[in-house]
């Protein structure tokens, strides 16, 4: 009785304390997120230099969502998306190229997937396999490579290494992936163990940069770099249905701690809150996917006969059109 009393007479304060308590608990969460991807963002913003000495800003092309004001989403544009594999000692080299035509209003992307053995004029090196671009000229050299090649416009890049990706991954609880056959490779030079069985399952951070490397095979016939590009796409979109669940909000700090320690952009920090806004929205994510086409064939390069990847004026054009279709608004 006295209790229920004491609450009858001081519900009026206790609720003041309450309410009170819950704001500035509230206040001190929504400041820590903010100090977090504050720090995020300056820990991965690395602008590409262009030819005139002064690096890339956000342009007037891509205005970013002020989500306070609510005004419009970012217009559409193209992202150089690498994939790096930087060792202690070595060049930096990138074992996945893609490209994506973004249009934030209609939450959409079209991913276009370059094969590394692209054979195309690498700027002041003449012409080489197009994964060699990152480590002559780090992501500066790439871009302006598929530039000239594919006579398109690429607005910002993104680059993640392998150790980064493995933690994402490993943070987000892995992702299921249907695993067509037994992969099985061993590389001791290389630190390159990989063996997953067949079957849907949930691969690891390890195991999901295994699968989207595989290429050869210690069990028969070698992958070709198509396949190995169908397995990468796989993962990227299971990736990004995992980055979308109520899972990944509830790992906010720590994914942005490894993404601002293991990613680097030239994204500025209010195009990335407003692409945020846009994808976090409940409705579903359009990704397509799709793969530069061309052939293998053996040509003599610096005085070595090599494979390349040869790939036709025509299907550059059509890769092309593809492109300007996703970054109309």
């Amino acid at each position: 009785m006295m209790l229920f009393s004491f609450l009858r007479k001081n519900w009026k304060k206790i609720a003041f304390h309450t309410i009170s308590c819950m704001l500035i608990g509230a206040l001190v969460a929504v400041a820590y997120t903010a100090y977090q991807y504050k720090q995020m963002t300056q820990k991965w913003y690395a602008p590409i230099e262009e030819k005139n000495g002064n690096s890339t800003q956000a342009s007037a092309s891509l205005p970013p969502r002020d989500f306070l004001a609510g005004t419009e989403p970012m217009k559409p544009f193209l992202m150089l998306l690498l994939g790096v594999d930087s060792r202690d000692g070595e060049s930096a080299r990138s074992d996945t190229i893609m490209l994506a035509a973004i249009h934030p209003a209609k939450q959409g992307a079209y991913l276009l997937s370059i094969p590394r053995d692209s054979y195309m004029e690498l700027g002041g090196k003449g012409y080489d396999k197009v994964n060699h671009a990152m480590a002559f000229g780090g992501p500066k050299m790439v871009k302006e490579a598929l530039e000239k090649f594919l006579q398109v416009k690429i607005d910002r890049y993104m680059s993640v290494d392998f150790d980064g990706f493995r933690q994402i991954v490993d943070e987000l609880g892995g992702v299921s992936v249907d695993v067509k056959k037994r992969m099985k490779y061993s590389d001791p030079s290389d630190d390159t163990f990989i063996d997953i069985k067949p079957g849907l399952q949930t691969l690891s951070g390890e195991q999901a940069l295994d699968y989207a490397r595989y290429r050869k095979s210690d069990l028969g016939k070698e992958d070709s770099d198509y396949q190995r590009i169908n397995r990468q796409q796989e993962i990227v979109r299971a990736l990004a249905s995992k980055g979308s669940s109520v899972q990944a909000y509830a790992k906010a700090f720590s994914l942005m701690e490894i993404v601002g320690n293991h990613v680097k952009t030239d994204l500025t920090e209010g195009e990335i809150a407003s692409l945020l806004i846009s994808y976090g929205d409940p409705t579903p994510n359009a990704i397509h996917t799709d793969t530069l086409i061309g052939q293998d064939e053996r040509i003599w390069h610096n005085g070595i006969l090599g494979w390349y990847h040869l790939v036709p004026s025509s299907e550059r054009e059509r890769v092309r059109q593809q492109i300007v279709h996703a970054t109309t608004p």
